[in-house]
């Protein structure tokens, strides 16, 4: 995650729920109004998502697996616009994702290792993320 930060942050203000827990700010706000959503689909993750679960550390919610999957299948535009998901290890049949969401937005990082400059698969996730971003108008 922290190499996708550095990568991408010429592209976006990278948060993850923590940093918006941090700083006091809602997270279903934040994740209505982001321009781009860019999901970790961790088995684990995806299984808090499919089961409305929250992982929590003492009293600070870590991941919201339900507010992510209320906004995941009421809000049609989110998932339909601006949702991406990066997976880190092998995707299986049950791993859970939004109806209605397009799979060619979803990325494979091989052997759980981040692709390095140039490789199909960041450069996909680049072009991927700036056009939800900035729409047609910009210029790879």
């Amino acid at each position: 995650m922290d190499y996708f930060q550095g990568r991408l942050r010429k592209i976006a203000d990278m948060r993850n729920i923590p940093n918006i827990l941090a700083r006091e700010q809602d997270f279903r706000e934040e994740l209505c109004r982001s321009e781009c959503v860019v999901l970790i689909g961790s088995h684990q993750a995806l299984s808090l998502i499919q089961n409305k679960q929250q992982e929590k550390d003492e009293d600070d919610i870590l991941f919201d697996g339900k507010v992510m999957y209320e906004e995941f299948t009421e809000n049609k535009e989110l998932v339909k616009n601006r949702l991406v998901i990066v997976h880190f290890t092998e995707r299986s049949e049950n791993d859970w994702i939004p109806k209605g969401f397009d799979e060619n937005r979803i990325f494979h990082v091989e052997g759980g290792k981040a692709p390095t400059k140039g490789t199909p698969t960041l450069t996909h996730l680049e072009y991927r993320m700036k056009k939800i971003l900035l729409g047609d108008s910009f210029l790879y």
